[in-house]
């Protein structure tokens, strides 16, 4: 066993290396690969027709320099106020790229530290007291390692100049019946436009101060059209249990879709992620590459998205490689 456990140590990072310089010098190839991986079918770059082929095209050969810039959960509030929209952020209380600088003592008792790229780096603040802060570093240093992107085949996310924010930590009086976690909407957007909205209910997050998110029901999803009616069969892979009755229309939800329309309008697809508490909405974050392959929605409803994708009228690639 200890014999097996060096063989592992040894060749995880090699396996990591050779499948990161895959995907920078072959990038079809390696799309392919990770995609038969987590898909279960054959990727068509010549001919793609649904979502997620015309997404995978896009991470090869459109210029994705602005998802960079957007997928930075830091930078992507420039973006927010360039939009209009600074109304929607959350208050940010500091960034920092080296945890060691971080004041606790100049935060105030609740907040949420994330990190600024890759996805499930956060901790929810609830009572400050009783945060191991050395522990908390440590977090936030591994945390801040991980350059992320490339063996997940989101080449994206690897230009990001990883740090640690500290932003508000948003309650929600109005909902805690129905979610033990603040609901996400995610707004699946072509073109400019939402086509589907995704709620995420009980979502589970490292949480300080507060038993309230173990304690709670399980995860759990269900999608929506525009006209805010449920439908079960739309979510085929969601990696969550399915919604047991619709959520309640959010009170703001005209003003989402003005906002989605807005934030996603340069781009030939995004996610948009948002919440609303309390009446208000806020950001969440812009998401480019929702789902990771998998059959997160219905074929038909892939095809349907997908066919509203037009290739020809993006903008390519202009340096040699993805990264």
């Amino acid at each position: 066993m200890k014999n097996k456990g060096i063989i592992s140590s040894f060749y995880a990072p090699l396996t990591r290396i050779i499948h990161e310089g895959w995907a920078v010098l072959f990038p079809a190839n390696y799309a392919g690969y990770f995609y038969r991986k987590t898909s279960n079918k054959e990727l068509n770059l010549k001919d793609p027709r649904d979502y997620n082929e015309k997404l995978e095209w896009l991470k090869i050969y459109s210029d994705t320099s602005q998802w960079t810039e957007c997928a930075d959960k830091y930078k992507v509030r420039n973006y927010i106020r360039k939009c209009g929209l600074e109304h929607i952020l959350t208050d940010l209380y500091g960034v920092w790229k080296d945890p060691d600088e971080i004041d606790f003592s100049g935060l105030p008792d609740k907040f949420v530290l994330k990190a600024n790229h890759g996805f499930g780096k956060t901790i929810l603040v609830r009572n400050k007291s009783e945060l191991d802060i050395a522990e908390t570093r440590l977090t936030l240093k591994k945390w801040l390692k991980d350059r992320y992107g490339l063996m997940t085949f989101e080449p994206h996310h690897w230009n990001i100049e990883r740090r640690i924010l500290a932003e508000e930590l948003l309650q929600d009086d109005f909902n805690t019946s129905l979610s033990s976690s603040l609901i996400d909407y995610k707004f699946w957007c072509v073109n400019g436009e939402p086509e589907v909205v995704v709620t995420m209910l009980n979502r589970r997050n490292v949480s300080v101060g507060s038993s309230e998110d173990q304690e709670r029901s399980s995860f759990k999803a269900g999608a929506y059209d525009l006209n805010w009616n449920l439908h079960p069969e739309m979510l085929t892979d969601a990696p969550a249990l399915p919604t047991d009755a619709p959520l309640p229309k959010p009170y703001c939800f005209d003003e989402m879709i003005r906002i989605c329309r807005e934030l996603s309008k340069p781009f030939p697809t995004v996610r948009v992620d948002l919440y609303e508490v309390n009446n208000r909405v806020y950001f969440g974050e812009l998401t480019f590459t929702p789902g990771g392959n998998k059959n997160y929605f219905s074929d038909e409803l892939f095809l349907k998205m997908g066919a509203k994708i037009d290739l020809t009228s993006v903008k390519l690639r202009g340096k040699r490689f993805i990264i």
